[in-house]
């Protein structure tokens, strides 16, 4: 058994391999949240057969339109290329030696941070000679400097900016001179030369107001389901923070000296990048997809709940307890003009309406059961009970031969010589001049 435990070891130690230190080739993060979106946009694949007909292509719209908004926040947020730049240059690979090297050097510039990467052409080249020896090495670098959020005191000391002691470390660890080079421009910070303070503050800022974006475009989506008028304002909301976020990376800049890196057969110039198009572009379809719903709303209520697989009145109850019709009518003049109410309140105020007027044709209606009095060839029928008093016409009560008769009726006689008999199944007296 001590031999299959000692096979492929020299000296009884573990095993060991060799370091081969890569390039970072993508933000994982980044990566990340990507697959995220393209999971939830799987799943909601998964459902679109459930749909038929016109509503099928709605519900496609739909997810399409929310995530492609979600997701420009989110890489927006994460991304590493709201500015960027790159070029093929001749250019010294290390400090103090006279080697020269051909590469592409780039810059991508995010909200936190500035990635900066090296690629030779070829990756393998020669970097120097000692004698007749001659050393080759693989040029594929990829460093990230960080500047979030603290600008730090001038300087390289321990209370100086994150990124001045980055920097400082990639001196001491040997990083390639063109990645020092480009570093070195964030660092400075003087007179009108504050390229770092720049974009340390526009991307604070721009941060800031897209993290507000998230939980603004939650709420659209749920409101989306339940009162969609309050979820066109948050679409608008939500995409006017992404192009607030546009105009305070493109507007707050330190001085008027623009940033230009220079090197051998070119210089490096940064411009808006994917991450600075995509949050635009996301922020305008927001703000589009938000003016179309509230004004199909108010215009158009019937589609747009139909284009939602909205019903608007399942949740819509309102109970009125009113004793008469002017009450009902004083109500409604004190409710605010239809015109100004949205497509879900015009339906609701509607079906209302109608139901008062059902309820009042309802109470019109007569009841076979209901005691009422109508007058029958001169004399009055009593539908309460079955029994009939007759009262002759300018002859009044009392006399002996126009006394009523009653038959099966609850009524008690008046005495002899009173004008005046009860009713029970009315409760009612009257009176009568002889």
């Amino acid at each position: 058994m001590s031999g299959l435990y000692s096979a492929f070891r020299q000296n009884g130690g573990p095993t060991q391999h060799p370091a081969m230190p890569t390039a970072v080739t993508a933000d994982v993060l980044e990566i990340g949240f990507v697959f995220a979106f393209a999971i939830l946009a799987f799943c909601f694949a998964l459902i679109v057969p459930g749909y038929r007909g016109i509503a099928r292509f709605y519900f496609v719209c739909r997810v399409v339109v929310s995530l492609f908004i979600g997701s420009a926040i989110f890489l927006g947020v994460l991304g590493q290329e709201w500015e960027y730049h790159e070029i093929e240059t001749r250019t010294y690979y290390k400090a103090f030696t006279p080697t020269e090297i051909h590469a592409k050097v780039g810059v991508k510039i995010g909200l936190g941070s500035v990635n900066i990467t090296l690629l030779g052409t070829p990756v393998n080249q020669t970097v120097g000679h000692v004698g007749n020896q001659t050393f080759y090495e693989t040029i594929n670098y990829n460093e990230r400097f960080h500047w979030a959020w603290r600008q730090g005191r001038i300087g390289f000391g321990p209370y100086a900016g994150i990124i001045n002691r980055e920097y400082r470390a990639a001196q001491f660890r040997g990083a390639p001179l063109p990645i020092l080079w480009v570093a070195e421009y964030f660092t400075l910070d003087g007179e009108l030369i504050r390229w770092g303070r720049s974009y340390r503050t526009a991307g604070w800022f721009t941060n800031m107001v897209l993290w507000t974006a998230v939980p603004a475009w939650l709420i659209a989506n749920i409101l989306s389901a339940v009162v969609l008028f309050y979820a066109g304002w948050m679409f608008l909301i939500t995409g006017g923070l992404m192009l607030v976020g546009n105009i305070i990376w493109a507007s707050i800049k330190w001085g008027s000296q623009p940033l230009v890196i220079p090197f051998e057969d070119g210089h490096i110039e940064p411009h808006y990048g994917p991450s600075f198009y995509l949050v635009l572009a996301g922020g305008i379809i927001s703000c589009l997809w938000g003016i179309m719903i509230v004004c199909a709303d108010l215009w158009w209520p019937q589609f747009i709940a139909d284009f939602f697989d909205n019903d608007v009145l399942k949740d819509y109850d309102q109970y009125y307890h009113k004793d008469d019709e002017e009450d009902d009518e004083q109500d409604v003049e004190k409710r605010p003009s239809s015109h100004h109410r949205g497509g879900v309140q015009k339906r609701a105020h509607r079906s209302t309406v109608i139901g008062r007027a059902l309820r009042r044709t309802e109470r019109r209606k007569p009841r076979p059961d209901s005691s009422r009095v109508q007058a029958v060839d001169g004399g009055h029928r009593n539908e309460g009970f079955d029994g009939v008093a007759e009262v002759h016409a300018g002859n009044g009560f009392g006399s002996d031969n126009n006394q009523p008769t009653y038959e099966n009726a609850g009524d008690v006689a008046a005495q002899e010589g009173e004008g005046v008999y009860e009713n029970e199944a009315y409760n009612r007296r009257e009176t009568s001049a002889l």
